[in-house]
């Protein structure tokens, strides 16, 4: 029975428990010379785990480069070129959680060998963008610490005139409270050649690092209760990468036209956030006239009035969950008119 339990995590995805709760998840991550990204992620459980799957990616989209076209905006020009060094380990969590605490000096556990018995072990299982990790644990830990390291290979995009990290962090939807992630590139740099943007959530703090000296390292950015990917974009000076012979090179000077298509992006984002705000303050004008209006059916007994209305409140309570509004009072709309409906028969009797 064993064996047929351990045949079937080699092949199915395994999710962590429900009552198990994913309070802070911190991605660390480090570019090399090389132009590979290497990663570090700690994610912190409200209790002991036994079975866990995270999804890790080294390709943003399933294609082949051609080495020949060049889409600045997406493309699998930015795809790394394989997962490696995937290493777990799992322990008490820290009292204090933060990148400068994420647990040194592990003990990894293995990979799941079908000839041996191991309590504690994981699967890896290859996908189109990269690997499924099922992790099996039989710790007791109040709240359990997982370190998830691997490094995304060749990811960093050699241009003439400079080096781009455009890589996306996916399956990010864990449940957690917090989700930080950091991005650190080789060398600190005063060059007007770095520049980052980071795609996600509105709701997203970012912040520069720097070093003693004042001079750039990286960017740091926080999300709360995260349910979407993170495209992180950099461009960083040409001698940041020393080996860069495997690496994907698209022969043309990038900086100018990233700059561009980012500041294009970056008004159309401010435009769609000001138009979400007028629709808001739209969608509460009109429900408020919904709740004072809904007092015509008192007066007029009229079924058709009455569909009307109901409909009317579901459409403005849609709008509010389509748009992500979250505004509490709004959900309970049609609670008017199917109230006043109520009240009105009863007189009636």
């Amino acid at each position: 029975m064993k064996k047929f339990f351990l045949l079937l995590l080699l092949f199915f995805p395994i999710t962590g428990k429900a009552e198990v709760k994913v309070t802070t998840h911190l991605i660390d991550s480090e570019i090399e010379i090389a132009g590979g990204l290497r990663v570090k992620e700690l994610i912190i459980f409200d209790g002991n785990i036994s079975d866990f799957s995270r999804t890790i990616n080294y390709k943003m989209i399933d294609e082949i480069w051609d080495k020949k076209t060049i889409n600045l905006k997406s493309s699998a020009m930015y795809n790394g070129y394989s997962l490696e060094n995937i290493q777990v380990a799992l322990l008490e969590a820290p009292k204090e959680i933060s990148f400068e605490n994420i647990p040194k000096d592990l003990e990894y556990i293995n990979e799941l060998d079908p000839q041996k018995k191991n309590k504690d072990f994981y699967t890896n299982i290859k996908n189109n963008l990269g690997s499924t990790v099922n992790i099996h644990y039989e710790g007791k830990e109040e709240k359990t610490a997982l370190v998830l390291e691997y490094l995304v290979s060749n990811v960093i995009v050699s241009h003439e005139d400079i080096n781009e990290l455009n890589y996306t962090f996916k399956n990010l939807d864990l449940g957690a409270n917090h989700t930080f992630i950091r991005v650190i590139i080789p060398y600190a740099t005063d060059s007007d050649e770095f520049h980052y943007w980071v795609h996600g959530p509105s709701n997203g703090k970012l912040q520069e690092l720097v070093s003693s000296s004042q001079n750039k390292i990286g960017v740091v950015t926080e999300f709360s209760n995260l349910k979407s990917d993170i495209n992180v974009r950099m461009t960083i000076p040409k001698d940041q990468i020393a080996i860069d012979i495997y690496l994907n090179k698209s022969k043309v000077k990038a900086l100018n036209d990233i700059l561009k298509i980012e500041d294009t992006r970056l008004k159309k984002q401010s435009n769609n956030t000001t138009m979400l705000i007028i629709i808001k303050y739209i969608l509460i004008a009109l429900s408020s006239l919904f709740v004072l209006g809904s007092f015509v059916l008192i007066k007029y007994h009229d079924k058709s009035i009455f569909i009307l209305y109901l409909i009317l409140g579901i459409i403005l309570s849609s709008f509010n969950i389509v748009f992500k509004y979250h505004i509490i009072y709004l959900y309970f709309l049609i609670i008017v008119p199917l109230t006043i409906k109520l009240i009105t028969k009863k007189r009636s009797k």
